[in-house]
């Protein structure tokens, strides 16, 4: 228990010290969810109802000892509109005598671009890209309560700028007895800029997340719910923060809702809303799908395949596809 208070505490101190605005940050790609499944049931949930190494990426605290098994690893690809394109992927080696390890990379590359100078003349062509690298660590407190923490270098690299960043994240996550409910709590992107990409050296802050999150699978029914309550320490979620929203639409704005079917062990088939997203990504006269989401998974021969299909904004859509497999299962045996 005392291990438990210290954790807590210290999740609180680090949030007190690092919370800011959610508007115009640095790093902003760390935001993005880590697997399909993720995307299909609403976005970055601090706790999902599946043991995934790629969910590990967006709360360490669920590289638990089922996770931790054996070698496992998971990655995630993610084509944009306009030529983005995103990758993710995790490994964990195994359970290991002092808690479980794993590592972890997200990646962003914006593309190509034509440089002009202040006159307007072509000055070449520049790339765009940014890199988060993590190393995971967890451990069981008691059987029904893990904690764990994530250290990540970021290196971002745009056009002739760069930038060098340290982030951590630290989580916690409960299963009940019948672990048919869980709950988790996470807070994400504690650190900042140690290299800006100012000359006069002024540092831009990372969007600190503090997170809690709940997972409900059905006794009788072949349904899973999650729900998600973001960004509890920035209470104005409008975009610039100067924006009139009512206090219903701003609650909202905090929350994701996801629901999986799940119909037998080897498939699932999931939904989600995620009400900021589709608020900021429509227009005047129309809606779309965006902030609604959806996907589904299989299970053949030991590899896990997902695909998951976001709609960020009405210019196009995203689609992820996840490939999550057991090494030691698979190679070593």
């Amino acid at each position: 228990m005392k291990k438990l208070l210290f954790t807590l505490y210290s999740l609180t101190l680090a949030l007190a010290a690092s919370a800011q605005s959610q508007s115009g940050n640095v790093y902003e790609f760390l935001d993005l969810p880590s697997s399909a499944r993720a995307v299909a049931i609403g976005g970055n949930h601090a706790l999902v109802g599946t043991e995934d190494v790629s969910f590990t990426l967006m709360n360490p605290a669920q590289l638990t000892d089922s996770v931790g098994a054996g070698a496992t690893i998971g990655l995630n690809v993610c084509p944009m509109p306009q030529g983005v394109a995103y990758f993710s992927a995790a490994y964990s080696s195994g359970q290991l005598p002092l808690g479980t390890w794993g590592v972890g990379i997200q990646a962003i590359n914006y593309g190509e671009f034509t440089n002009y100078d202040e006159y307007e003349v072509e000055q070449g062509k520049v790339t765009a890209r940014e890199t988060a690298i993590y190393l995971i660590y967890s451990r069981p407190l008691m059987p029904q309560l893990t904690v764990g923490a994530t250290f990540k270098p970021i290196i971002s690299h745009l056009a002739e700028y760069r930038s060098f960043g340290i982030a951590m994240d630290m989580g916690a996550r409960y299963v009940g007895s019948t672990k048919r409910f869980s709950a988790s709590l996470v807070v994400r992107n504690l650190g900042g800029q140690i290299t800006t990409y100012d000359e006069d050296g002024s540092h831009e802050v990372l969007s600190t997340d503090l997170s809690l999150g709940c997972n409900y699978t059905a006794e009788h029914a072949p349904f899973r719910l999650s729900f998600t309550l973001k960004d509890i320490c920035h209470w104005n979620l409008s975009p610039d923060n100067s924006e009139k929203i009512s206090a219903g639409d701003n609650i909202m704005r905090h929350m994701l809702f996801g629901v999986e079917f799940v119909p037998a062990k080897g498939f699932w088939f999931g939904m989600g809303y995620n009400h900021r997203q589709r608020k900021e990504a429509r227009t005047a006269s129309s809606g779309g799908a965006a902030g609604i989401s959806w996907g589904a998974g299989l299970l053949i021969k030991g590899i896990h395949i997902d695909y998951g299909h976001g709609r960020y904004h009405l210019a196009g859509a995203s689609n992820s596809i996840s490939i999550t497999l057991g090494l030691f299962d698979r190679f070593l045996k």
